[in-house]
């Protein structure tokens, strides 16, 4: 099949070593982080928890679990993976990673399609392969790396049928992209941004007939984008509480801008950007504390990528405005999108805009191979780029506990740990913050543990005195029992549903998770906890023997 793809002349059976190199690679990484089979994190979680119990009419007709929001098509493929699988990880990651290996194989002909020499598309192949967030998505139990799939095929599509004048023809390219959009929220960007460029292109030249005929496939993505619309997506309203979150972290467009941070907005979404979805910032900033002034240099200044990115829109303005009118209007449409707080833009939600972003770059190695500069010079700028994602790659492959980041899980050994050293008399209390995970888990592995569902009672609370006092009936519950297991989060965190940061009492100074703890541990005497450091970890456990008057 790749060979087909490649080997229209004897030129470019020279790119068969580089290409395969590069496909082992990018499906190596994908298949040796499936099979890490680490923890689900909690916004996997918050998915999985309707896909373990929700039959196929429940998933399209029902409200999911914790607010959640997945096309169908998504929602039907990954319980289809549970009922012939499990209810565990692998299962729930099945469909993802299937989407991650077709992405990285469906992008071969997009980027050979789009970019000019060799070196420019085979790098931009090589971003997709080893970029860690795009490796990330490819196996999580979410509908990103499937997003991140419908661009790709969507721009497949664009290359196959943007020239064909067949009725027939144009009616596949219709039904396809009707499909696509059974499968991702955000290709309706891009579908769209698709058809407003040809539509405008036969416009401006008034090519009539042509343009007439492009309405028919466009007519079918907009009445199954409608469909899918009336049926599916308007029974559930955007939440207050999650546009609020995504207010916090300058996921919208401010437009009109009010002040010089919304005049920098730009600005800072590109850096944004460079490093997520795209991968190609050496470290996470979240972590510049631990690296050296050197790294944190290279981290806070992507420099090269950044003038590539621009270069590459340069390039494209001066010579093929065509496709730069391809690839903007998609980008066009998600921003305006985002200055009406109907679409955040902001790292995962972003990832479905990252073959766009690399096929700007690889133009941007098309322009750097124009200059009149030595070749090696241009070969090593190229291998400059792809050195952050190959040695990040490399390091989370060493070293699993980075790969994903803040979203690293150890619920999995936590409770296995649980159940190795749980006994007959013991009670679990797990605090509201862990709840959706630790319930996760206690289904899907059969999990048999005596178990206190620990009461959210802030928001009914005016201060912690008050709060403990409505936690009471939960410490009554643990009376009786002479060794307390306690579940948390060493981190406060949000429930689905609340604005975040609110009531304010219990976030100041994270004092709502450590006031807890001091809570409990005056409840007995401590005996082990588990992990030994909460550095890093999204559950902590600790072991109590109870005091006289609590049993």
């Amino acid at each position: 099949m790749i060979k087909s793809f490649t080997s229209k002349s004897n030129s470019h059976e020279k790119e068969l070593p580089y290409l395969y190199l590069i496909l082992i690679a990018g499906i190596s990484l994908r298949l040796y982080h499936y099979l890490d089979n680490r923890s689900l994190w909690e916004d996997e979680v918050f998915l999985a928890s309707s896909l373990i119990h929700m039959n196929f009419t429940e998933l399209a007709t029902l409200p999911l679990d914790y607010q959640q929001r997945a096309p169908i098509g998504f929602l039907w493929f990954s319980r289809l993976s549970v009922l012939f699988w499990d209810k565990k990880e692998m299962a729930l990651r099945l469909f993802p990673f299937v989407s991650g290996i077709a992405a990285l194989i469906a992008f071969v002909p997009v980027s050979r399609y789009f970019l000019k020499s060799k070196i420019s598309w085979l790098a931009a192949l090589c971003i997709v392969a080893l970029a860690p967030p795009i490796v990330y998505h490819s196996v999580e139990a979410k509908q990103y790396g499937t997003e991140f799939l419908a661009t790709v095929l969507s721009l497949l599509l664009y290359t196959v049928f943007n020239r064909e004048k067949s009725v027939g023809r144009l009616l596949i390219w219709g039904v396809c992209g009707a499909l696509i959009l059974w499968f991702s929220f955000s290709s309706l960007f891009i579908l769209f941004g698709i058809a407003g460029a040809v539509s405008l292109t036969y416009l401006v030249k008034k090519e009539w007939k042509s343009f007439f005929l492009y309405l028919i496939p466009f007519s079918i993505w907009l009445l199954s984008f409608l469909v899918q619309y009336v049926f599916f997506i308007s029974r559930f309203p955007e939440e207050e509480w999650l546009v609020q979150f995504w207010r916090n972290r300058d996921a919208f467009m401010p437009l009109p801008p009010r002040s010089a941070g919304d005049l920098l907005w730009p600005v800072k979404q590109i850096y944004s950007l460079v490093r997520y979805p795209i991968g190609l910032t050496w470290i996470d900033l979240d972590y510049l504390h631990e690296y050296s002034n050197l790294q944190r240099f290279l981290a806070r200044m992507p420099v090269l990528p950044i003038i590539l990115g621009l270069s590459g829109l340069w390039f494209l303005f001066k010579s093929e405005k065509r496709v730069l009118l391809l690839l903007s209007l998609p980008v066009i449409l998600a921003l305006m999108a985002s200055s009406m707080e109907l679409y955040p833009l902001r790292e995962r939600l972003t990832i479905f805009l990252a073959p766009i972003f690399i096929l700007v770059m690889g133009k941007g190695i098309d322009w750097l191979f124009n200059l009149q500069i030595p070749s090696t010079a241009k070969k090593i700028i190229v291998a400059a780029l792809l050195a952050a994602p190959a040695y990040n790659s490399i390091a989370q492959v060493l070293n699993t506990n980075l790969f994903g980041d803040y979203k690293k899980s150890r619920q999995r050994e936590a409770m296995t740990y649980l159940q190795k050293h749980y006994q007959p008399g013991d009670v679990v209390y797990v605090y509201w913050n862990n709840l959706p995970s630790y319930l996760y888990y206690q289904k899907a592995y059969d999990f048999k543990f005596n178990t206190i569902r620990g009461n959210d009672v802030r928001l009914a609370s005016t201060g912690f005195v008050h709060y403990f006092q409505n936690l009471s009936g939960d410490f009554d519950n643990i009376k009786g029992y002479k060794r307390l297991w306690y579940a948390y989060k060493p981190y406060n965190g949000i429930k689905i549903g609340d604005i975040e940061n609110e009531p304010k009492w219990y976030y100041q100074h994270n004092n709502g998770v450590q006031k807890m703890l001091s809570k409990i541990q005056e409840l007995g005497t401590v005996k082990e906890t588990y992990p030994a450091s909460a550095t890093g970890t999204d559950i902590k456990l600790y072991l109590l023997e109870l005091h006289p008057d609590m049993e």
